[in-house]
């Protein structure tokens, strides 16, 4: 039975203008195998029927919290203040959970006291909940699923947001002390959080997909791909300064690629003390940082460096110079360059 105090699980789920598949959505959750759970959906200002539909559900598991129209983030700020589970799990708007998903993820962080993250491979459809197969999904089983172990996660997460975050189930006082959830990183809240979480907090997922994520032109990971790229990269950039506090303000950032994702590291890294307009002569601290923006150049590069010394690798971040002390090499490619 569910305790009214303290169940196991919180269930986290965002909503604003769920309909139609918001039911199904809930359903996944209301059938968990594993029964000690409260569900708490965050209506982040609908109009489209969606509170009706909430006020319909009369299952005492379930909590509705209603949050002003500021965000995802937001949102999630705000359920994450509501849990009262020792864990908490994130379950999107639009997707369902496997009916054994809670109880497969409660017994391995029970097991596992050394990790606090635990997520999971994702399956995929379309609006019509047909597979969707493509270049991408591909990818995302060939080098995101592969990293399983904590150590695998935790060299590939600088390099990209590795886990769904919706598959995620986390330890509710970890993601409290990391301050939760960060409205102006939008759309790359999870990813900000991942990397502030990391190297003191372990990763892991399960082997098996207990999730499936359903890819349409209106869902969040379909739009503002332009501001996710700013997002992500500045939460690399941040990532980076926390990893090697030393580094000068500002500090020489080379851009061998000229793509996008290099106009948008010489754009959004100004702010946060990476100067890619800064000549190496005069620089007399002697350190620069390497932005290598085209994976497919990544492998390469990475070996040259590898082989001259004095070089730390974070994702496709370098530091070259006096204080490149330690690495975090990823197991393998991400499925974006940024």
């Amino acid at each position: 039975m569910t305790s009214a105090a303290s169940p196991a699980v919180s269930v986290l789920l965002p909503v604003r203008n769920g309909m139609p598949y918001l039911p199904a959505a809930i359903g996944s959750v209301l059938r968990q195998t594993f029964r000690d759970f409260e569900l708490l959906v965050i209506d982040d200002g609908s109009n489209d029927g969606t509170a009706s539909y909430l006020t319909g559900v009369t299952d005492a598991r379930m909590r509705v919290v209603t949050a002003p129209t500021a965000g995802l983030a937001s949102a999630l700020t705000a359920g994450l203040a509501e849990a009262r589970g020792r864990y908490v799990a994130r379950q999107d708007a639009d997707d369902w959970s496997a009916l054994d998903r809670l109880a497969r993820q409660v017994a391995w962080l029970d097991r596992r006291p050394d990790v606090d993250v635990l997520a999971t491979p994702a399956s995929f459809v379309d609006e019509r909940d047909a597979p969707v197969e493509s270049a991408w999904t591909q990818a995302v089983r060939a080098r995101w699923d592969a990293a399983v172990t904590p150590d695998e996660i935790a060299a590939l997460m600088p390099l990209t947001c590795c886990i769904f975050h919706a598959t995620v189930m986390a330890r509710t006082a970890i993601l409290r002390d990391a301050g939760g959830y960060d409205q102006a990183t939008v759309p790359a809240e999870d990813y900000d959080l991942w990397l502030r979480l990391l190297p003191a907090h372990r990763f892991a997922r399960l082997a098996e997909p207990l999730y499936t994520v359903r890819v349409h032109a209106a869902s969040s990971s379909a739009i503002g791909r332009a501001t996710q790229l700013e997002r992500v990269i500045e939460a690399k950039l941040r990532y980076l300064r926390r990893q090697v506090p030393e580094l000068p303000w500002p500090v020489r950032l080379v851009l061998p690629g000229h793509d996008r994702g290099a106009e948008v590291f010489r754009r959004v890294g100004r702010a946060l003390g990476f100067d890619a307009a800064m000549p190496s002569e005069g620089d007399a601290s002697g350190v620069e940082v390497v932005a290598v923006t085209d994976f497919t150049a990544l492998p390469a590069f990475a070996a040259a460096v590898a082989a001259s010394g004095g070089v730390a690798r974070y994702g496709n971040l370098f530091v070259r110079g006096p204080l490149a002390h330690g690495t975090s090499a990823p197991a393998a490619l991400g499925d974006r360059a940024s």
